[in-house]
């Protein structure tokens, strides 16, 4: 079975995914679409004992995103192939920023075209949880004073 990935990196926000190509999905029953947005907190690094307690969050600007290619791109390559022979899924398409993305902006979009639903999805929580132990990529907050 053919699978397609698409891998692109951004240059600051994303507006909006592009779809897939037709052949990539003609036999597919799901296309499950993630929009990952930059929230207006994050937590303080903690260095201090005096540090608020667990789970206080201070307001940010937006993130500053980070990569390291061609790493990055060859890792989200690698990950999205497993993932996609793990669950059986027809095609990825997987875009990421890099540079400033402010709060509330998008900065992440992964589709994944499957059969099914429910392998879709799995496969979408899996790619995740792996990008996020394995790929280079590394965010930086911008804080409001």
């Amino acid at each position: 079975m053919q699978i397609d990935i698409q891998i692109r990196l951004t240059k600051g926000p994303i507006h909006s995914p592009q779809a897939f190509p037709p052949i990539s999905i003609e036999n597919a029953g799901a296309v499950v679409t993630f929009r990952g947005v930059v929230r207006s907190t994050e937590k303080p690094p903690s260095e201090k004992p005096t540090d608020p307690a667990p789970g206080f969050e201070e307001s940010i600007a937006g993130l500053q995103y980070q990569v390291y290619e061609p790493m990055t791109s060859q890792e989200l390559h690698r990950l999205a192939l497993q993932q996609c022979r793990q669950h059986g899924v027809l095609a990825m398409d997987i875009e990421h920023s890099f540079d400033f993305v402010a709060a509330g902006e998008c900065s992440f979009v992964l589709q994944v075209a499957s059969r099914h639903r429910e392998a879709g999805i799995r496969c979408m929580d899996d790619f995740i949880a792996e990008m996020k132990r394995h790929v280079p990529i590394w965010k930086i907050p911008h804080w409001k004073n």
